[in-house]
């Protein structure tokens, strides 16, 4: 038994939404109706929640789907196909457009779940290096630095910012040489069997979160220490 390798991790990535951060409730009625206002747009709250409801169901469809592939490649590739697509779930003309966009890329409309800063804060306690690795049109450094997240990252990896998106294993041994890790001592946390679950094609060893999810619940994230330690 002696003979056995270190199966400990010396780094952790974790990928952002529904992960580290709830996407389930992003868009908010109330937030909708003040932003629309500033853009000449007048909603009540149940108008509002109707325009969610229906984005939602637009974007989230199949069409909407496969319409989204490639959107994270850049900021101007993520502005122009979510737009497209919020447009076309009304349809919505251009002021009420770009009022769905600036909630859904709003950093104080993304929050964390009740265990992700307190395990990102023992994990840097505990001297293991840490990483964000997301499939993003937009720079979610702003979300981490709100709820003083940001401080315990070794590094942020975003497909906006390289052209290259999960689940090309590129972009996961990307990260690991900005963590300064070999990729079989890093273990990627996630949520999608098939966009995180490649983190394995580049070595690294993967722990998967239920599908499941809720801003009001921990997400399970203390599993991550008693898999590191």
């Amino acid at each position: 038994m002696d003979d056995l390798p270190d199966a400990r991790a010396d780094a952790v990535l974790f990928d952002f939404s529904g992960t580290l951060f709830d996407d389930t409730g992003v868009l908010d009625p109330a937030a909708l109706v003040a932003t629309a206002a500033r853009h000449g747009v007048e909603l009540d709250q149940a108008e509002a929640a109707d325009v969610i409801r229906r984005t939602l169901r637009h974007v989230d469809s199949p069409e909407g789907f496969a319409a989204r592939e490639g959107s994270d490649l850049s900021p101007e590739a993520h502005r122009s196909v979510w737009t497209a697509l919020i447009a076309d779930a009304g349809p919505y003309g251009p002021e009420l457009v770009a009022a769905l966009y600036a909630c859904l890329t709003d950093p104080e409309a993304w929050r964390p779940y009740p265990d992700t800063v307190p395990v990102l804060r023992a994990l840097r306690d505990a001297g293991v290096r840490i990483g964000v690795l997301s499939n993003i049109g937009w720079d979610i450094r702003p979300a981490f630095a709100r709820v003083g997240a940001l401080e315990p990252l070794h590094t942020v990896v975003l497909s906006c910012e390289h052209g290259i998106a999960k689940p090309d294993p590129a972009l996961f041994v990307l990260a690991c040489e900005r963590l300064g890790v070999s990729p079989d001592r890093v273990l990627y946390v996630g949520d999608d069997p098939v966009k995180d679950g490649a983190a394995v094609r580049a070595g690294l060893p993967v722990y998967l979160l239920p599908s499941e999810r809720s801003v009001h619940r921990p997400r399970g994230l203390a599993a991550v220490l008693r898999l590191v330690h």
